[in-house]
């Protein structure tokens, strides 16, 4: 029994460690009440990381504890996860696959579960979820469309509190290769970024409040990067851009990704930029906001990264320009 534990612990353990060196996109604790023959209360641990798009995958370990055997009729092991929609706030699916043994007989057991739920993040890190699925353990691996009497099954209702790095590879969001270096830019003054506004089509007001909101971005070039940061002291990339505009009586949302869905959306292409536009980019390269920057127009925008607040092209024209245009997803904006 001893021995089965340990090859359990040594395989999900060599898995969580892959997936933390990987890109994890967090750590989410989870509670769940499952309803079978008899009633069992279920603990898990789990490691998340983006797959593709929409999926997230996930290493965890469960502790399934039966409330009429006790001890005895407890499960220890490990799962795999498949979500579709955690990685944002709102509705999603999943589907669980897991083995462990049972501390009365030393078997070892198979069991999955399918379900939905609906996921909130409550602060920029943390997120609750509540979920509701359906679990069967297959005692003798006879598969799920098989299964026979012994074999527990029944719906489960968990609660759960994640804890949601979003980092990739190590990087801070919006780090750059390191061996890149960005070339030196003359930051526009005033009157060019109304220039530039009006030739693109904005209103005299709108191009004069872009002027301003770009300068104040201006103002604070050099300030460190801080995670969380949205003032002098230091700023993250959402932090600036809510800075930026808040200094102007304009309040949009603190978090990235809710930046990138706030204002009017327009086309992924530098002729349809104008000043002051909101730039979403995807270190993952996916459909996930992990990073914002503020169009400077010309081509550049400025944002807070890995090096603090600097200026960043976005032609494409050498490596860091086309580092990040290869991760620019969205344009939104908030001045029309």
């Amino acid at each position: 029994m001893f021995k089965w534990h340990l090859v359990l612990t040594l395989l999900f353990s060599t898995l969580t460690f892959q997936s933390v060196q990987a890109q994890s996109e967090g750590f989410e604790f989870s509670y769940s009440s499952w309803w079978a023959e008899s009633r069992s209360d279920i603990y898990r641990a789990t490691i998340y990381n983006h797959l593709l798009g929409p999926l997230s995958y996930g290493f965890g370990f469960q502790r399934v504890v039966d409330r009429e055997r006790g001890p005895r009729g407890s499960l220890t092991g490990g799962d795999i996860t498949v979500s579709l929609g955690r990685g944002s706030s709102g509705l999603f699916a999943s589907g669980t696959f897991g083995m462990g043994m049972t501390q009365g007989d030393g078997n070892l057991d198979a069991n999955w579960s399918a379900g939905a739920g609906y996921r909130r993040r409550v602060l920029k890190i943390f997120a609750v979820g509540l979920e509701a699925s359906y679990r069967a353990e297959d005692r003798s691996f006879r598969g799920f469309w098989n299964l026979d009497n012994l074999d527990r099954r029944g719906f489960v209702l968990q609660a759960s509190v994640s804890l949601n790095t979003g980092g990739a590879r190590g990087r801070r969001p919006g780090a750059r290769p390191s061996s890149e270096r960005p070339r030196p830019y003359e930051p526009p003054d005033n009157d060019e970024v109304v220039t530039i506004s009006r030739k693109s089509g904005a209103s005299k007001e709108a191009a004069r409040l872009a002027a301003d909101v770009v300068a104040t971005a201006i103002s604070v070039m050099g300030t460190p990067y801080k995670w969380g940061g949205e003032d002098s002291n230091g700023f993250d990339c959402s932090g600036l851009i809510k800075y930026a505009y808040g200094e102007h009586g304009i309040i949009i949302p603190r978090v990235s990704r809710d930046q990138a869905r706030t204002g009017k959306l327009v086309e992924r292409r530098i002729a349809s930029l104008r000043p002051g536009d909101i730039l979403g980019f995807s270190v993952e390269k996916s459909s996930q906001i992990t990073h914002v920057g503020l169009y400077i127009g010309e081509g550049r925008f400025i944002h807070s990264a890995s090096g603090g607040v600097k200026i960043s092209d976005l032609t494409g024209k050498e490596p860091e320009g086309r580092w990040w245009r290869d991760r620019w997803v969205i344009t939104r904006r908030i001045l029309n």
